[in-house]
């Protein structure tokens, strides 16, 4: 199987053959989205498997 952890206006921002090592990585990016600074601020975080997504962060927007 193959992995990848796909953010924002980042791109690929990992690759590999590992679930474990993926969904640690998905988890990580997940959490710095939801930080109020940074390049993944407020940025989508998706698992792919296979080129098929079976995870999916989408942060909320302000209606503002």
């Amino acid at each position: 199987m193959k992995y990848q952890v796909i953010v924002g206006n980042i791109g690929t921002a990992h690759d590999g053959n590992n679930k474990k090592v993926a969904l640690k990585h998905y988890k990580e990016y997940v959490h710095i989205s939801k930080e109020p600074y940074g390049r993944a601020s407020g940025e989508q975080v998706s698992l792919m498997m296979n080129g098929e997504p079976i995870m999916d962060y989408i942060p909320l927007t302000s209606a503002e």
